[in-house]
């Protein structure tokens, strides 16, 4: 069963990422970042990575319409001690669907998220005393996930 949008059609997402793909594929490669494709069926492709100062970032490329891609990033850090999930949201920013102009876009974004001090959270979510709690600090730990560091 699907974890996601159940309307998903992988066969269009293809073609609409088709004139894209190197560019990305290109840039996940020369900064070790992990391609994640269609993740819970989404139509985006995020290039996954270990944050520098801590938790973890990643980079969307969205299909936001025929001609155009949207370009965002997120980066948070988990607090097992208190139960938190600290997460800086960069806006996402439509762009022509063209592959040079991404590749310049996705620099932008890496350079932004990359730059960003520890403590400039957009948001700080709370409650996940019941989901977390089930396990010990070092349980928690072991089952984060595992991506790249990445190349500056």
């Amino acid at each position: 069963m699907p974890n996601g949008n159940p309307s998903f059609n992988l066969k269009e997402q293809e073609e609409w990422f088709a004139p894209l793909a190197e560019a990305i594929r290109a840039f996940a490669r020369d900064h070790n970042l992990l391609l994640d494709k269609y993740y819970h069926e989404s139509a985006s492709w995020d290039l996954r990575f270990n944050h520098p100062r801590g938790g973890q970032a990643s980079i969307t490329v969205s299909n936001d319409s025929a001609d155009f891609a949207g370009v965002g990033s997120v980066w948070h850090v988990d607090d097992f001690e208190s139960f938190t999930r600290s997460i800086h949201w960069r806006a996402q920013r439509i762009i022509v669907k063209e592959p040079v102009l991404l590749t310049r876009e996705l620099s932008n974004e890496f350079a932004a998220i990359m730059a960003l001090p520890l403590g400039q959270w957009t948001q700080v979510a709370k409650g996940y005393e019941q989901i977390w709690g089930q396990y010990t600090k070092q349980e928690f730990e072991r089952m984060a996930p595992r991506y790249p560091d990445p190349v500056l």
